[in-house]
């Protein structure tokens, strides 16, 4: 087989891979984001678990696709790995962490919330699970782009040295910002729950 077909085959491969991941990651959140002022079901963390596992999918299949086009351009060469590459080592690097720590701190906040709005949580749990899905949006989205941009491609380390950190922090503060602004609601949602619990006294006269 031609050089230049197995690597279009397998540079294909790795894109269908970070669709899956993506796909499956934007489709928990929306999960979530979608019953805030719900409670958490049996039936919400099946759904949850099985986008994790297709996250996972997503991931081992980016691991190996990668390594392979790896080789096929680099030969394993570090002298030949370009800032893109090193950046996107990084990223797949970033979301494996990420997805572990959802399957053994996320997913078990879930199961001992059952029961409970996910608006009610604790504010700290609801920036903790925030955050982590902060940062698994933006690490798919920037593997996306490292895989498709060719304006990426070519550029140096300066490029990525301000790219990767701001688009964490912009999406961590997004995160921060949505959470704060729940947890004000849920606040004043009780508080208005309580007030029209407390009988109203008849004057006398």
């Amino acid at each position: 087989m031609n050089a230049l077909v197995t690597t279009d085959i397998v540079r294909y491969a790795h894109l269908l891979a970070i669709a899956l991941g993506l796909g499956a990651s934007i489709m928990a959140d929306l999960q979530i984001l979608g019953r805030v002022d719900q409670r958490i079901t049996q039936d919400l963390i099946k759904r949850l678990k099985h986008y994790h596992t297709l996250v996972w999918v997503g991931l081992f299949a980016m691991w190996a696709t990668g390594m392979a086009m790896i080789y096929l351009r680099t030969g394993f060469e570090v002298a030949n790995f370009s800032p893109k590459l090193f950046s996107k080592l990084a990223i797949v690097s970033m979301l494996t962490l990420n997805a572990i720590l959802i399957g053994r701190i996320a997913m078990p906040m879930l199961e001992r919330s059952l029961g409970l709005r996910l608006v009610d949580l604790p504010l700290r749990r609801k920036l903790s699970g925030a955050w982590v899905a902060s940062v698994s949006s933006a690490s798919w989205l920037l593997a996306l782009a490292l895989g498709e941009s060719k304006v990426l491609a070519a550029s140096d380390w300066s490029v990525f040295l301000r790219l990767l950190p701001l688009s964490y922090v912009a999406s961590l503060t997004a995160a921060t910002v949505l959470v704060f602004s729940l947890h004000g609601l849920s606040g004043m949602s009780r508080r208005s729950g309580r007030a029209e619990l407390v009988p109203i006294r008849k004057s006398r006269r």
